[in-house]
C-alpha cells in the first residue's frame, strides 16, 4: 500500500512538469541529437508524456535494485519525491512569468524559478522587478554610459596589439587595490576558474546550477552579454540586480577616478568588469565563484586570483590568434595558463597535441590532470537511461564536465564526498542539470509566426554544432527558411559560411550588422568598437563572401545586406506575411555572435511595441 502511494504521488509530480503542453507559452531548446527540438514542455530535460510514463514505470521497475535512484526506499524516494517538486515549482513559476503579453526579451531570459538555492534565499530577489522600476533603469542606464566611456576603438585595439605587451595581470592587481579591494581580500573567496575556446560559458553555467542545488551561493561571472550588461554577475543564478548593479558601479569607478596618476589612468572597459564583480561577490558574501575567462588564460586579468583549486578546459579551436597563437598548441598554452599549484584539472579537450601541451602545464604547477568521461556513462544504469535520451545538446556535451568541477569543488570544500572522474548521478546532480538555463545556445522561441533558432555560435567548432541542431530541427519543415548571420572584428568568417551554406537551402540570407535600428542602441548593446558604418562595411564584404561561394556551388544567390535588424525583419515579413496558428511558420537562424542575438532581441520587441501602440 505504501509503494502503491508513493508510485501515484510520483505519477502526479511527472503530471504536474507536463501539464500545461496547450497552455504555456511556446518555447523550444535543443532536443536530443537526430531530431527536431523540443517544446517548452520538453525544454527541462523530459521528453514527451509517453516518455515520462516509461521513465516512472522503469523507475519502479527496478526499484528493488541496488541502483543511486530508488523510489521504494524511504529516505532516497524523499529524495526524489523533493527533486522532483522543486523542478515542478520552478516549471510553474516559469509559465507564470511567461503569460500573455511579454517581451522576447522576457522569453529569452527568464529561467525558473531560481531565487530559491536549497537551502536560503537569494539575496539578490530585486533583479525579478526592478526592470519596471523608470528610476531605477535611470540610474542603471546612466552607469553603463558611463562604463561604455572606458571601451576602446578598433584602431586602438590594434595599436595596444602592436606594442609592448602590457602586464595585464599585474595592471589589474593594480587598479583592484586601488579601488579599494585588495587581492587577499579576493583570495577569501573561493573559485572554480573555466578556460577554453567553445563551451566555457556553457559548461560554467551548467556548474552554477549543479552547486545552486547542492545549496551552495553562487556566483557568476561571464561574458559577453546578449542585451544587458548584468548578465556578466550573477547571483544564485540570477543577473545582478540593477540598483545592485549601479551601487557597486558608482563606488568602485569614483574611487578609481579620483585615485587617478594621470588623465588616462582608468582601466579598460573588461578589467573595470572584472574587478567590479570581484566586489560584488565580496559584498554578497558567495560561497563560490564560478570564473569565466575572457580571451585566452595566461594573460586574462581574471587570472589574478592564486587559490583556485579546482580549473575547468573546455573545447580548444583556433580563435583570437593574433593575440594567443596561430597552432592549437599555441592556443593550449594560453588557456592552461589558469592551472595553479596543486590544483585538480578538468577537461573534455580531445586533440593530442593540445593534451600534451596541457600536461606539461599541469606537471610544471604540480597539478593533476583529469580527462573527464563522455556525459552518457553517466547515463548508463537503468535507472537513468531513459532519462539520456530527453537530454538536450548543452548537457550532452558539457554535462560531464560541470559534474567533475561541481563535485570536485564540494569535495574540496568539505561537502561532499567525491574521487575525481568518479561517475555517480542521484537527484540533486540530475535536478541541476536539467534546470540549467543559458540563453542563446541552441535556444527556439516561437514569436509572431517565426520560430527563432538563436545561437551565438562565432567559431568553426562552435558553428559545426549549431548548424547540426538547426539541421534537425528543420529537417521536416517544410515551411521557408531564413538565415540572419554577422561576424565582427577581423576573424575569418569562411568557414562559417560554408558550413551554413551546406545546412539546408535558405530562402533568404540576411547579412547584417549588430544594430538594433539606426537610432543608438540601448547603453549595454553599444560597441564603441566598431562604428555602425564600420559594421555594414562588414556585413557587405560577408555578403560578398556568400555570393562568391553560392556561385561557385551553383547555387541560387539569396542574400541581402540590411543596415540594421529593424530593416531585416520587416523585409522578411514582407515577403513572407506573418501566418496564424502554428502552419506556415518561418524557420530563423539567427547566429554568428552573441551581440547579434541580443540586437535582434531588441529589434523584434521594439516592432512589437510600435505594433501594439499603432493597435490601440
Amino acid at each position: 500500500m505504501q509503494m502503491h502511494i508513493r508510485v501515484t504521488r510520483l505519477y502526479q509530480y511527472y503530471y504536474y512538469l507536463r501539464y500545461t503542453t496547450a497552455e504555456a507559452p511556446v518555447i523550444e531548446s535543443c532536443g536530443r541529437a537526430g531530431e527536431p527540438a523540443r517544446r517548452s514542455s520538453e525544454v527541462y530535460g523530459f521528453g514527451s508524456k509517453n516518455m515520462t510514463a516509461r521513465l516512472v514505470s522503469h523507475l519502479v521497475r527496478r526499484s528493488r535494485k541496488p541502483r543511486s535512484l530508488v523510489v521504494g526506499t524511504g529516505s532516497t524516494y524523499c529524495t526524489v519525491k523533493t527533486t522532483l517538486s522543486t523542478v515542478r515549482m520552478q516549471r510553474m513559476e516559469h509559465l507564470a512569468v511567461l503569460g500573455a503579453g511579454v517581451t522576447l526579451a522576457e522569453r529569452v531570459f527568464n529561467p525558473p524559478l531560481q531565487a530559491v538555492n536549497g537551502n536560503h534565499c537569494s539575496g539578490n530577489s530585486h533583479s525579478c522587478g526592478d526592470n519596471n522600476n523608470k528610476d531605477t533603469n535611470a540610474a542603471f542606464e546612466l552607469a553603463i554610459k558611463q562604463l561604455n566611456f572606458l571601451q576602446s576603438n578598433d584602431a586602438a585595439i590594434w595599436k595596444s596589439k602592436t606594442s609592448a605587451r602590457v602586464d595585464t595581470k599585474a595592471d589589474t592587481i593594480k587598479y583592484l587595490e586601488r579601488s579599494g579591494l585588495p587581492l587577499e581580500t579576493v583570495e577569501r573567496l573561493s573559485f572554480i576558474h573555466v578556460a577554453g575556446t567553445k563551451g566555457k560559458g556553457s559548461v560554467c553555467c551548467l556548474t552554477e546550477s549543479l552547486l545552486r542545488h547542492q545549496g551552495v551561493r553562487t556566483g557568476f561571472f561571464s561574458s559577453p552579454h546578449m542585451l544587458s550588461t548584468t548578465e556578466r554577475i550573477r547571483i544564485d543564478g540570477q543577473l545582478l540586480a540593477k540598483d545592485k548593479f549601479t551601487e557597486q558601479f558608482w563606488k568602485v569607478y569614483n574611487r578609481l577616478w579620483d585615485r587617478r596618476e594621470h588623465d588616462h589612468d582608468m582601466p579598460a572597459y573588461f578589467k573595470f568588469l572584472t574587478i567590479l564583480g570581484f566586489h560584488v561577490f565580496i559584498a554578497e558574501n558567495v560561497d563560490v565563484v564560478i570564473l569565466e575567462v575572457g580571451i585566452g588564460g595566461e594573460h586574462d586579468c581574471t587570472n589574478i586570483v592564486r587559490n583556485v583549486r579546482t580549473v575547468g578546459i573546455t573545447s580548444l579551436g583556433l580563435e583570437h590568434t593574433e593575440l594567443l597563437g596561430c597552432t592549437l598548441p599555441e592556443i593550449a598554452w594560453q588557456k592552461a595558463g589558469i592551472i595553479k599549484t596543486g590544483s585538480n584539472v578538468f577537461t573534455h579537450v580531445s586533440q593530442p597535441e593540445c593534451l600534451e601541451v596541457i600536461r606539461q602545464r599541469t606537471q610544471e604547477h604540480s597539478a593533476t590532470l583529469y580527462e573527464v568521461p563522455p556525459t552518457e556513462d553517466y547515463f548508463r544504469s537503468d535507472a537513468y537511461a531513459p532519462i539520456w535520451q530527453t537530454l538536450s545538446q548543452l548537457i550532452r556535451l558539457n554535462g560531464s564536465l560541470a559534474i567533475q568541477l561541481a563535485c570536485d569543488w564540494l569535495s574540496q570544500s568539505g561537502k561532499r564526498a567525491h574521487t575525481p572522474n568518479e561517475v555517480r548521478m542521484d537527484p540533486q546532480l540530475l535536478g541541476g542539470l536539467i534546470s540549467t538555463h543559458w540563453p542563446g545556445r541552441c535556444q527556439i522561441v516561437e514569436w509572431h509566426g517565426m520560430r527563432l533558432h538563436l545561437d551565438g555560435a562565432h567559431t568553426l567548432e562552435s558553428m559545426e554544432v549549431c548548424t547540426d541542431w538547426f539541421e534537425k530541427s528543420v529537417r521536416d519543415s517544410v515551411n521557408p527558411k531564413i538565415l540572419i548571420f554577422n561576424r565582427t572584428g577581423q576573424s575569418d568568417f569562411a568557414p562559417l559560411l560554408k558550413l551554413l551554406n551546406r545546412t539546408c537551402a535558405f530562402d533568404m540570407v540576411c547579412f547584417v550588422p549588430n544594430l538594433a535600428t539606426s537610432t543608438p542602441n540601448a547603453p549595454s548593446q553599444v560597441m564603441v568598437r566598431f562604428s555602425p558604418q564600420m559594421q555594414v562595411e562588414r556585413a557587405r564584404t560577408i555578403a560578398t563572401a556568400w555570393s562568391d561561394l553560392c556561385a561557385t556551388e551553383k547555387q541560387k544567390d539569396a542574400g541581402q545586406v540590411y543596415e540594421t535588424l529593424t530593416d531585416a525583419f520587416t523585409a522578411i515579413w514582407q515577403r513572407f506575411p506573418p501566418a496564424t496558428g502554428n502552419d506556415g511558420q518561418l524557420e530563423v537562424l539567427v547566429t554568428g555572435s552573441i551581440h547579434l542575438l541580443g540586437a535582434a532581441i531588441s529589434a523584434l520587441d521594439l516592432i512589437d511595441g510600435l505594433r501594439c501602440r499603432t493597435n490601440k
